[in-house]
This record gives C-alpha cells, structure tokens and sequence, in this order.
C-alpha cells in the first residue's frame, strides 16, 4: 500500500514538472514572437511607433446546453499592451495577461449543482488598423481594426463538480485562437477601443463535458495610454 501512494506521488510530481517547463516553452515563444515583431517594421526610416499599456474588460457571449450540463460566461479582464507602428495604416502586435470566467451547470441533476471557474493565459494579438479620422499622431483620430490572437494557457481551477470533478490546467487547451474587429478612439496620449472576439476553436480539451460548445466569443472594452 505505501508502495502504490509512492508511486502515485511520484507520478503527480513528473505531471507538475511536465506541466510547469511546458508553460515555461510557451512564454518563452510568446516574448521571441513579439520582439520579432516590433523589430520589422521599425527599420525603416518612415516608421511611427507608439506604446500603449492598457486595462481590458471582456464579456464572454457563451451560452450552450447539451446532454447534462450547460455553460455560461462571466465577465473577466486583461492588463498588458500594444505597440503601435505607422501612421494612418497601422500594424499593432501585443501581450496581454488575461483571465477569462465561466459558470458550469449540472442541469441533469436534481439540485442543479453549479460549479465557478477561470483560466489565465498569455493572449498575443497582432492587429491590422486604419485611421479614417486623423492618424496615430492626431489629438483626435479615430481607427477601425481586426485581426488574430492566440491565447496560451498558463493555468486554471474550478469548484468541484459532481462525475467530472475540478477543472484544471490539464483539461483547457492549450492554445485558443481568435479572431478580433472593432473600433477606436484616440485623443490626446488617452485611447478607448470596443472590439469583438470570436473564438475559433473551444476552450475545454475532449468530450469532457460531452457535446457541450465551449468557443467563447466576447466583446472587448480596452482603454489605455499612448506615448
């Protein structure tokens, strides 16, 4: 018996070991793939760049039932930012640490058990922009915008739920893609932008809620400062 919780301990340890260096691989990709992106444009002599750390909120339009449970999104939220770089065309890659939020009910069980939980992850964006009032260097512009994003999974966690159990790191995928388009505001070194997300693929790995759909599509309200 001591031999089988042994053995059972030191397969959870390689488990977190495996887990923590491949997070590790994924930031390390992310910080290689940004700098290689604001190291393009920026040689030639033309170029405009702007920094642009910014707060985000998220409203995740996520709403599906199927077989025992359903699924419902919560409002999460992301810190990071963007580089900025043209003019009145602009390309605009970035990092962001976003935490997303969802309820999950057993709706074939008699009390109707519902579970909290949330992931984290490294989102990486690169947007494709065009100002059709003034221009990055405006007092006032306004742009409109799109493009995608992949979101890496650093970690997550949930309550219990009755025949699955917590949802952890291992059962979100681990990269989610996206696709964003939406609108901007500049206005002195202050900026506002209201985008939209649609998801491309689900956020849970498997059939382990069944047939549930777990793409998450949300809208976006960043506001931020430029310099």
């Amino acid at each position: 018996m001591n031999k089988y919780f042994s053995d059972l301990l030191i397969k959870k340890v390689r488990l977190r070991i495996s887990s923590i260096k491949q997070k590790l691989e994924i930031m390390k990709k992310s910080i290689i793939i940004l700098l290689a992106a604001m190291l393009i444009t920026p040689i030639a002599t033309f170029a405009q760049l702007k920094i642009k750390p910014s707060f985000g909120i998220n409203f995740a339009n996520i709403k599906d039932s199927e077989g025992n449970f359903a699924i419902d999104g919560q409002t999460g939220f992301s810190v990071g930012g963007t580089v900025q770089i043209g003019r009145k065309f602009v390309v605009e890659p970035g990092v962001f640490w976003q935490k997303d939020k969802y309820e999950i009910k057993d709706i074939a069980g008699t009390a109707g058990e519902v579970i909290k939980g949330d992931y984290s992850s490294i989102k990486i964006p690169l947007y494709l922009g065009f100002y059709i009032i003034g221009d990055s260097k405006s007092t006032l512009g306004i742009k409109v915008f799109g493009g995608p994003s992949a979101k890496f999974n650093l970690g997550a966690g949930s309550d219990e739920l009755g025949g699955i159990g917590e949802i952890g790191t291992d059962d979100i995928q681990n990269a989610i893609w996206g696709v964003k388009a939406g609108a901007g505001v500049d206005f002195l070194f202050l900026f506002a932008d209201l985008g939209y997300n649609w998801g491309l693929n689900d956020v849970f790995k498997g059939d382990m809620l069944g047939d549930l759909n777990s793409q998450t599509n949300h809208f976006e309200i960043t506001i931020g400062l430029k310099f």
